[in-house]
């Protein structure tokens, strides 16, 4: 179930959490795109951050917002996890538009991802 708190800064999140998954036992990995790392996050000025978490395979387990207008970029998770395969490909090969916000939420679910649970080393999803 999707959630967003309307506040300053904003804050969605969809599925687990690392703390969920490391109390249950579970390998996952994550990853951590901050949105002054885009041209639009920059252009804005803006602080946040985008962080996915996946099991090994590439499912998506979870993701967590913090920044402008966070409620709305994690539809685009909301609608992998439900409609697509569920996997980082859903959002990693999907096209966004440039410089557009989005692009944060590109950027979090491509390249290294760094395995949790129990473990601390990288762990690439290049499928």
């Amino acid at each position: 179930m999707p959630f967003a708190v309307f506040g300053s800064p904003e804050v969605a999140g969809v599925g687990l959490t690392e703390q969920e998954l490391r109390d249950a036992g579970r390998v996952y990995a994550k990853r951590t795109y901050r949105y002054e790392d885009t041209a639009r996050g920059s252009a804005m000025n803006a602080e946040g951050f985008v962080k996915p978490i996946i099991d090994l395979e590439g499912e998506i387990l979870g993701c967590h917002i913090i920044g402008p207008d966070a409620s709305d970029l994690i539809q685009e998770v909301v609608v992998a996890m439900t409609a697509g395969s569920g996997t980082v490909r859903d959002i990693r090969e999907s096209v966004h538009i440039h410089p557009a916000l989005s692009e944060v939420v590109q950027r979090a679910f491509s390249g290294q991802f760094t395995q949790g649970g129990g473990y601390d080393h990288d762990h690439s999803h290049g499928h």
